[in-house]
């Protein structure tokens, strides 16, 4: 079955930007939004939303991130299919704090199928993962 996934995600620097362009290459039918150009009201024409953001600060979210958090926190969204990815270092207490944030809301709110954390910008040797992740996000 393929679901007709939104990915949307907040890039500061380029590397989650380059991260959400990868997962969507894997992804068949699905569209790419950067946050600020995704309007929440389209979300119930897909059956499936991920959530690319990186972490700020000590493990904070975004502004940009936080908006949608906060819309997503309202919304009646226990049979939507989601998943988070996101870029952050390591070298911080909390390596990818932001995907904590959405795993634990989007894990009681809607249908959470899998996360995925990635060093700074993600290299050839991270290609599994993002293959992982997208098998894991369609089966």
């Amino acid at each position: 079955m393929s679901y007709r996934i939104a990915i949307v995600y907040h890039s500061a620097g380029g590397n989650t930007k380059a991260l959400a362009e990868a997962i969507a290459s894997l992804l068949p039918k699905a569209d790419l939004y950067r946050m600020n150009e995704f309007d929440i009201v389209t979300l119930p024409d897909y059956d499936a939303l991920i959530v690319g953001t990186y972490t700020w600060g000590n493990g904070e979210l975004p502004g940009k991130s936080a908006a949608l958090y906060e819309q997503l926190e309202q919304l009646p969204i226990a049979s939507l299919k989601t998943g988070v990815f996101g870029t952050g270092e390591t070298n911080y207490n909390h390596f990818c704090g932001a995907v904590d944030h959405f795993r634990d809301m989007l894990f009681a709110k809607s249908q959470l199928l899998v996360t995925l954390k990635i060093e700074q910008m993600y290299q050839e040797s991270d290609l599994p993962r993002l293959r992982k992740f997208a098998s894991l996000f369609l089966n």
